[in-house]
């Protein structure tokens, strides 16, 4: 009995994967062109050529629209010559074999090259040299000697700015836990497809935390500084406004991968949405939810080190003049005290999410 044709695509699924083929296929191009620029002419005017300047001059505009019109050619003919990366991200794919091996598609091939030319460009983009770093160990060998030997002169300060950083990662992180758990309710999907209301506010909430979670919590540190000064609590700020942002992100979907009978059982009986949520939805949630904010305090004790380089308080603030400065021994203090508080922080953490999940 032969199987029923898929339905065809709609037209937002074929404009997804023409955009996708043609930034996929403009990036191809402008990846080759940097790997010719880079092997066939290194040098201008005598001098070897950064990859910052080659990346420069590259033709942009020229190899993007090359790129669509190879995209729109391959969807064309995708009949004839195979689906494309964007349909098949796109779930538009036309009917092919389901045995046909990979290397008989061109989009399998594409790929395959694809993946290969990003990895060279990758090569040269960040100047690897590996080279340099087999041969000039010697010039690291003072650092690593000073951090081997740490010095007792800074050992009082740095407990006492250790305790500030395990508090502020503490503070942040209860700040960001009720607005999350709020928040990651909006956020998602499954509790948000009855109204095109509750649709809207499930994407303009989830972008906007995707663009929170995007700004590093050191560029939120020198926001919060220039508002509230130079201290630990611009540190704190800095580091609610990221967890609430990722807090958002992991709650939301833990409530995505629940069991609907419940919530559909409650419903039944007439219960409202409040209670819904009460009875159907948070007793499943809490052991993630609180696995998940447990592995942020984590994350935000590592992070409230680098916070602390901009001034954001903890042991940061007085690493980074001794880094400046060359006192290697006392680096390798603050920093013996920073992994023996985070190795305790893993283990404990570890240990309380066994028992909780």
């Amino acid at each position: 009995m032969r199987r029923a044709a898929p339905p065809p695509p709609g037209p937002g699924a074929r404009l997804l994967a023409l955009v996708v083929d043609a930034a996929l296929l403009a990036t191809f191009l402008l990846m080759g062109e940097l790997l010719v620029r880079s092997l066939v002419f290194p040098m201008e005017e005598g001098t070897l050529r950064t990859a910052q300047e080659i990346l420069e001059k590259l033709h942009y505009a020229i190899l993007g629209g090359a790129g669509l019109l190879l995209a729109l050619a391959w969807n064309g003919a995708s009949g004839l010559v195979g689906g494309t990366p964007g349909q098949a991200f796109a779930g538009a794919l036309p009917e092919e074999p389901a045995d046909r091996p990979w290397d008989r598609t061109l989009r399998g091939w594409f790929t395959l090259f694809f993946v290969e030319l990003t990895f060279f460009t990758g090569w040269l983009v960040t100047e690897v040299d590996l080279g340099t770093f087999f041969t000039n160990f010697d010039k690291a060998s003072g650092v690593l000697r000073g951090l081997l030997h740490p010095s007792g002169a800074v050992l009082f300060e740095g407990l006492i700015l250790l305790a500030q950083t395990l508090f502020l990662a503490f503070m942040a992180t209860a700040f960001s836990i009720p607005i999350a758990f709020v928040l990651s309710f909006a956020a998602a999907r499954n509790l948000t497809r009855e109204s095109p209301a509750a649709k809207f506010v499930y994407t303009a909430l989830r972008t906007l935390m995707n663009l929170t979670r995007a700004v590093e919590p050191l560029v939120w540190a020198l926001v919060f500084i220039s508002w509230v000064g130079i201290g630990p609590f611009a540190g704190v700020l800095a580091l609610w406004v990221h967890s609430v942002a990722s807090l958002v992100k992991l709650y939301s979907e833990s409530i995505e991968s629940i069991d609907r009978g419940p919530m559909d059982a409650i419903k039944a009986t007439g219960a409202g949405t409040l209670q819904v949520l009460r009875y159907g939805v948070v007793p499943q949630v809490i052991p993630p939810f609180l696995s998940f904010t447990i592995y942020r305090w984590d994350i935000n004790v590592r992070m409230s080190t680098i916070i602390g380089f901009v001034g954001g308080g903890g042991i940061g603030y007085i690493l980074k003049p001794r880094v400046d400065l060359g006192e290697w021994g006392e680096v390798g203090t603050l920093v013996l005290l920073i992994a023996v508080a985070v190795w305790v922080m893993d283990l404990v953490s570890a240990r309380i999410r066994e028992r909780i999940v």
